[in-house]
């Protein structure tokens, strides 16, 4: 019998196989500081290879992968940097993400990530710390120091760009004193004050969080005006006194209902008129990436993205009216909506 030949290309599978390389790459890419020695004058695969003892063709492979990504472009053998490099791989930008890249917490270790997959299809998985759930740990306010500190900075390389363009594409521009819960580094509350000189906010976090708040508020030269205000924002009363309380990156580590409930303090905290804001990326079932953000957020949360209809509904929910969706960057926005 005739062997058939295949119907259908293998060329998928082996994207996806090489794939597992590009994540990892990038990583080694920032622990090497490969931006950085390029920007230094080792702009050349000889110079990287000579300057870091590593093998000549394995580094002009490797540099013609992060060629191939996006981050690197080669004319004649000399090597320079993108912008996609500059904003996200370079250690001074603001936007670097080397906190996500060096991984502490091996959230993306691919050697464990089946494993972690399986469990989380057979139970609500959730990502453990010192043998703890971090979503327990939080809710609990039970985060050690070092531990806080680790994802504040995480979340804020990966979540401050988009707070950035967030702000300056007018979604706050209403608001005069703004409320940023579960604020983490301030990422909103940052960029809100930049943008709004004249204006002012609260960072409102547990106290380990703060903490390391306050590093990234007197980097920025916010002191002036960005109110720092530890509390667990379950338990406690919240500030008032805001006419704008936004979740940055935080819906989403929560299941709805107890979305609805932070959504309701904010209610409570908020005068008539006021605004609530949502800055999140948004699940979209044509988009693989938000699929796969959400799908991790359940394993190490039993969390998911919440789409914008799924927004607009926990708003009304709440008792917001008029709901609106503004852009931010990337997969990313911001929706709004009106205390009555």
């Amino acid at each position: 019998m005739q062997i058939k030949a295949p119907t259908t290309s293998d060329a998928p599978m082996w994207d996806l196989l090489m794939g597992n390389y590009t994540f990892a790459c990038l990583m080694v890419s920032a622990q090497l500081d490969i931006t950085g020695l390029i920007d230094g004058g080792f702009d050349t695969c000889e110079k990287l290879s000579n300057k870091l003892q590593l093998s000549r063709k394995g580094i002009y492979l490797f540099i013609l992968l992060l060629q191939h990504l996006g981050y690197i472009n080669v004319t004649r053998n000399q090597l320079k940097n993108t912008e996609l490099a500059k904003q996200y791989l370079d250690r001074n930008s603001q936007y670097y993400w080397g906190e996500v890249l060096l991984d502490p917490f091996n959230i993306y270790n691919v050697n464990h990530l089946n494993k972690k997959i399986l469990t989380s299809l057979k139970h609500e998985y959730e990502l453990e710390c010192r043998g703890r759930s971090v979503t327990d740990m939080w809710r609990h306010d039970e985060m050690d120091g070092d531990s806080a500190a680790a994802f504040t900075h995480l979340m804020h390389a990966q979540g401050f760009a988009s707070a950035v363009s967030a702000v300056q594409n007018g979604a706050f521009s209403n608001i005069q004193t703004l409320l940023d819960a579960g604020a983490g580094s301030g990422t909103i509350a940052l960029a809100f004050c930049d943008a709004y000189p004249e204006r002012n906010a609260l960072l409102f976090d547990l106290a380990p969080v703060c903490m390391t708040a306050k590093e990234y508020v007197d980097k920025f030269a916010k002191k002036k005006q960005i109110s720092i205000v530890e509390g667990d924002f379950f338990k406690q009363d919240w500030p008032t006194g805001c006419d704008g309380v936004c979740f940055s990156n935080v819906l989403h580590d929560w299941k709805p209902d107890t979305s609805i409930e932070l959504l309701s303090k904010a209610y409570a905290a908020l005068p008539k008129g006021g605004s609530v804001l949502i800055h999140d990326m948004l699940f979209n079932i044509t988009k693989l990436t938000p699929v796969l953000f959400s799908f991790h957020l359940f394993m190490n949360h039993g969390a998911q993205l919440f789409s914008l209809e799924e927004l607009f509904q926990l708003l009304n929910q709440a008792g917001f009216e008029n709901p609106q969706c503004h852009k931010a960057l990337g997969y990313f926005a911001v929706v709004s909506a009106i205390r009555p």
